[in-house]
């Protein structure tokens, strides 16, 4: 046991390790965007746009969510020719107001194996959220980014957010999530959200985040843009298949009730699942509206935390991270 726990330690460092200085940008060269096309809803307004390296590789690119037969045998995957972002709008109310979350959804074909540096969330359909938050006012006040496993978990609150609803201590200049430096704030200042953009930096492989900053929209970015297609978070559930049949993106029965089908992590399985107390852990899911929707959504390790840092209900979620909203 204990040469089991000293290499687990190893190895989740070792996963660390690669990105502990600050963010350096790959070329434009090497970089291609993914912005959302105009859509009915207006999730374009406030929505990020996806910034990623090495999109050659097909892993890298932002893709659709999808199903066919191969025979008798349904297989559930994510078509890389095709970007598509998913989309839901609700609304929490906590004692200092009412908010407006738009999440956004992406997902990747995988995570690939590869032994040095190690890639810990190595598995298949992985996905990315991103959700912002306004106030009544419609402005963006927070950015909540995960893996749709519920794995590095990042907050970066905005100009518009008021000081009393930072958490204690919080550093505004850079903060470090698992290894990355992200941006501690997001300074809107004399900058409209209606002319500037969220981008958001993937990683080459792992598809962590490694930067957020603003860009102004009125300009043109410096490398390849690529439209995605806007559709419900609902549709995952309805995947189209042969002869006018569907499918979901989720398990609907048995044990693994509501994580994303053919997503199996077999590292975090091995080196995270026997101390986090979860056979699952690292396997990607789905992220209900409330409680009475889909599996928990726990971004805690700590098992005794799982109903606190559920994201399903994000005032609570919210208030067990020191956030005062």
């Amino acid at each position: 046991m204990r040469i089991i726990l000293k290499v687990s330690i190893l190895f989740f460092l070792l996963s660390l390790a690669a990105c502990t200085s600050l963010p350096i940008h790959p070329p434009d060269d090497s970089l291609r965007a993914y912005a959302l096309e105009p859509d009915p809803w207006h999730f374009n307004r406030h929505a990020p746009v996806f910034v990623v390296d090495k999109p050659e590789l097909s892993y890298n690119r932002i893709g659709t969510p999808s199903a066919r037969m191969d025979g008798d045998e349904e297989t559930v995957f994510v078509d890389g020719s095709q970007p598509t972002i998913y989309v839901r709008k609700t609304k929490f109310t906590t004692e200092r107001g009412v908010y407006t979350n738009l999440t956004y959804r992406i997902h990747f074909e995988k995570v690939p194996f590869g032994p040095f540096p190690p890639n810990l969330g190595w598995g298949d359909n992985v996905g990315l959220l991103l959700v912002v938050t306004l106030n009544d006012s419609g402005q963006p006040v927070l950015f909540t980014t995960v893996q749709t496993c519920g794995c590095y978990l990042t907050f970066v609150p905005t100009t518009y957010l008021p000081e009393d609803a930072f958490p204690p201590g919080w550093d505004k200049d850079r903060q470090k999530v698992y290894g990355e430096s992200l941006p501690g704030l997001i300074d809107y200042a004399a900058n409209s959200p209606t002319y500037f953009r969220l981008m958001v930096l993937l990683q080459d492989r792992s598809h962590r985040i490694m930067d957020m900053w603003l860009a102004d929209s009125r300009l043109p970015l410096g490398y390849e843009t690529v439209g995605m297609s806007v559709k419900p978070l609902k549709t995952l559930e309805g995947l189209s298949l042969p002869g006018g049949a569907s499918t979901s993106f989720y398990q609907t029965e048995g044990s693994g009730h509501d994580y994303v089908k053919n997503s199996q992590k077999p590292w975090e399985r091995l080196f995270m699942s026997w101390w986090a107390f979860d056979w699952r852990v690292g396997v990607d899911k789905k992220l209900g509206r409330d409680r009475e929707d889909g599996i928990v959504f726990y971004t805690s390790l700590k098992p005794w935390a799982r109903t606190a840092s559920d994201m399903r209900n994000f005032p609570v979620f919210l208030q067990y991270w020191d956030w005062n909203l």
